[in-house]
């Protein structure tokens, strides 16, 4: 069975490849985004000029601008895109998988192995392009 004079497992390797390379630039933009926020100031939003504490002991924060940036939803704006092409990534190595198990299909012997290494280095980039927030403690 062959497509546009390719066998058929050839045009599934070329999608997985662009979609993995979608998700490292996503990976890599996030990254940027992200190192970003942290160079813009991060250091002085707690520093002991803003916190004056009150004759209760609390203290008030309304100058330490500690309200979301525009950075920061710029960034998570990022992270569906990433979820959803994680997922798609999984499907499609699924789907060709399936479909070289069934019989009378011809795949070289090595496919499986290469579907592994879709599917667990995009778990890896998107698990790392989820990143920290830096409101996380």
């Amino acid at each position: 069975m062959e497509l546009l004079s390719y066998p058929w497992w050839v045009l599934g390797l070329f999608s997985l490849t662009a979609f993995f390379m979608l998700l490292f630039a996503l990976f890599l933009a996030r990254y940027r985004i992200f190192r970003k926020e942290l160079t813009h100031g991060q250091g002085t939003i707690l520093a002991s000029a803003y916190m004056e504490s009150t004759s209760l002991g609390y203290t008030a924060l309304e100058g330490a601008g500690l309200y979301s940036s525009p950075k920061t939803i710029n960034s998570s704006k990022l992270s569906p895109w990433v979820t959803r092409i994680f997922i798609a990534i999984v499907l499609q190595c699924a789907a060709i998988y399936l479909i070289s198990a069934y019989p009378g299909t011809e795949s070289p012997f090595w496919l499986g192995i290469t579907l592994q290494c879709f599917t667990y280095g995009s778990a890896a980039v998107c698990y790392a392009s989820w990143g920290r927030e830096p409101y996380d403690d």
